[in-house]
């Protein structure tokens, strides 16, 4: 499905958002991920508002994004001297590794979709109101806004599961902050090395309402945007797959920058975790 920065998912659809890397320092992200060619916006706290009161209740960790045309990275870290469900639950998870342990989904309407997941057994948190501040693309101060419904933390052994609904994506996908070096434009799947690929595959299926299906590696959930895939391993990881327009232009650009690939060919170039903080990066042609 061809999509532009600011295409949004439609009533009934759900797209892959972003993946989220837990790490401990944001800016080990910006020599990292910029020197894959990925510019990355400034750094953020997160607050969750009160809709009625407008008071902010911080949410205990701070983010800098990689945006593509197709969804983005995140990347978080903790707020230091917070003590909230959220940072302990991404202390809880660097402690086990630095890498993705975040998986985002969006949906046209949040409230619509807590109602379908409130059927399915599925433990909920509360609704977030997420803000953040940011800078407008015009230079002025706006706020970027997001309803966030989160399955609950012991829920997901896969890591943080949740689903959002844009309210500002204007400041979210600002065309000075999306990836064009590197001819990488999109989100393509999550792949989940697991234990137990049905297990896994089921739970995933359950929140996002999509059945799995089989194929020669596994298991995939294919979405209205992007995909979930499901690998068996003796432990719990993801890679994170990416598209290129150019992959030509993709190759030369690592090439150029010295980014050391752990494998390529004429269909996929492949970026070993230990280059990118943890987390395979696997990239492929447009409609491939």
């Amino acid at each position: 499905k061809e999509a532009t920065p600011l295409t949004l998912p439609g009533p009934g659809e759900i797209y892959l958002d972003h993946v989220g890397w837990y790490v401990p320092d944001l800016d080990e992200v910006a020599r990292v991920f910029g020197k894959l060619g990925f510019p990355l916006t400034p750094i953020a706290l997160h607050g969750d508002k009160d809709p009625n009161t407008g008071e902010v209740i911080p949410q205990g960790s701070a983010n800098r994004l990689a945006m593509l045309e197709h969804g983005y990275l995140e990347f978080l870290t903790d707020v230091e001297g917070t003590d909230t469900p959220v940072s302990r639950h991404m202390r809880d998870r660097m402690d086990q590794y630095i890498g993705v342990h975040l998986t985002a989904f969006s949906v046209a309407d949040a409230g619509l979709e807590t109602a379908r997941l409130q059927t399915t057994g599925i433990s909920l948190q509360p609704t977030v109101n997420l803000r953040r501040t940011v800078e407008a693309a015009d230079g002025s101060e706006a706020e970027a806004g997001f309803t966030v419904i989160r399955a609950g933390f012991d829920q997901f052994p896969e890591g943080r599961i949740q689903t959002l609904t844009h309210l500002t994506p204007a400041h979210v996908w600002q065309d000075r902050f999306i990836a064009r070096d590197n001819a990488i434009t999109g989100l393509s799947e999550a792949v989940y090395l697991v234990p137990d690929p049905a297990d896994s595959a089921a739970r995933l299926a359950t929140f996002t309402g999509r059945a799995p299906s089989a194929t020669d590696g596994g298991l995939e959930i294919t979405l209205d945007r992007g995909k979930l895939r499901f690998i068996r391993a003796d432990h719990f990881g993801v890679a994170v797959g990416l598209i290129s327009t150019d992959l030509a232009q993709t190759r030369r650009y690592f090439r150029e920058n010295n980014i050391p690939l752990a494998d390529e060919s004429a269909e996929r170039l492949v970026i070993d975790a230990a280059e990118a903080l943890g987390a395979e990066l696997v990239i492929t042609p447009a409609g491939a």
